[in-house]
């Protein structure tokens, strides 16, 4: 019994062989390769790049990355549609379709386009911000500078580097710099309001007046705008109209205690002291301790005398 079994089963061992081999290879041959290479806009390779491929059917998915040379390369693809999606941080993503055939390679040369930086991550801007804060006017126009011949369309570069300029005392390169941030956004409100600063600095009054209007125009319950209107008016004289645009700022922004006090101001020019006395007495309540409020004191006891007269 012993010799039979072990006779037989060499016969049986190299029939199965023999089944084997005489079955159709399915899978050899007759799945595909997919390589390729992912580069940027000015041709550079991109390695590590994350490229996802998507069965669109099933939702099976295959995932591999870019070498240093930028090329990826994938073996044994199954025949399938798919979705391919390709990543790397700092660049928009990208996605195509894929159709892979039986025994049949695939290229995929593709090209990602950076995403561009945003102003406030750029080094020369914050650096600018941090020397603006700290007063150091001349070195953020350096800083500025840069950033708006790297960000020619962005009106935030223009307008900053315009304020720097202001608060270094060239009102002239401040407007010249405003001007362009205007030509980006005409609306900016606060490229009107800088601009009406430098005109006011500069003592052109009709210019200053129409900034100062046009900013209304786009914001009219902007009570920063009336009230800089109204200062404007108050310094040439026009105490009617600063004492209306004063008004209007504290009906806008009734906690602004600065309408009031320059609103009591006008009225004592005006003659109007009973109206002063108001004003100043709503500044003292709002502002108790503020720097001018041992002079409104005064200035509210000799509106009185002069009224008890």
């Amino acid at each position: 019994m012993i010799i039979k079994i072990f006779g037989y089963q060499p016969v049986r061992i190299l029939f199965i062989l023999l089944v084997a081999l005489a079955l159709p290879r399915i899978h050899f041959g007759q799945e595909g390769a997919v390589k390729g290479i992912v580069s940027d806009k000015s041709g550079n390779p991109l390695k590590d790049v994350k490229i996802t491929f998507i069965d669109v059917q099933s939702g099976n998915k295959f995932t591999l990355k870019s070498n240093k040379e930028g090329k990826f390369l994938r073996f044994a693809m199954p025949p399938a549609q798919y979705r391919v999606t390709v990543e790397l941080e700092g660049y928009k993503p990208f996605e195509t379709g894929l159709v892979v055939i039986f025994g049949k390679d695939e290229m995929l040369n593709i090209t990602l386009e950076k995403i561009p930086l945003k102003i406030e991550e750029d080094k020369d801007f914050t650096d600018g911000l941090k020397c603006f804060k700290q007063g150091q006017y001349k070195e953020a126009s350096e800083y500025f500078e840069k950033v708006a011949a790297k960000f020619p369309d962005s009106p935030e570069a223009f307008y900053n580097l315009g304020v720097s300029s202001l608060r270094n005392g060239d009102s002239d390169k401040a407007i010249a710099d405003f001007e362009k941030a205007l030509q980006i956004k005409p609306d900016m409100v606060e490229v009107h309001f800088a601009m009406g600063e430098c005109y006011f600095n500069k003592g052109e009054k009709e210019k200053a007046v129409e900034a100062f209007s046009r900013a209304m125009s786009f914001q009219p319950t902007n009570a920063k705008a009336h009230y800089n209107l109204g200062i404007i008016y108050y310094k040439f004289d026009k105490l009617d109209e600063a004492l209306g645009e004063f008004q209007k700022a504290m009906e806008l922004d009734p906690g602004v205690s600065s309408s009031y006090y320059q609103a009591g101001l006008v009225s004592t020019k005006k003659g109007d002291l009973k109206s002063a006395i108001k004003y100043f007495e709503n500044f003292l309540i709002m502002e108790p301790n503020a720097p001018e409020a041992a002079q409104v004191k005064t200035m509210i006891e000799e509106l009185k005398k002069q009224i008890g007269k």
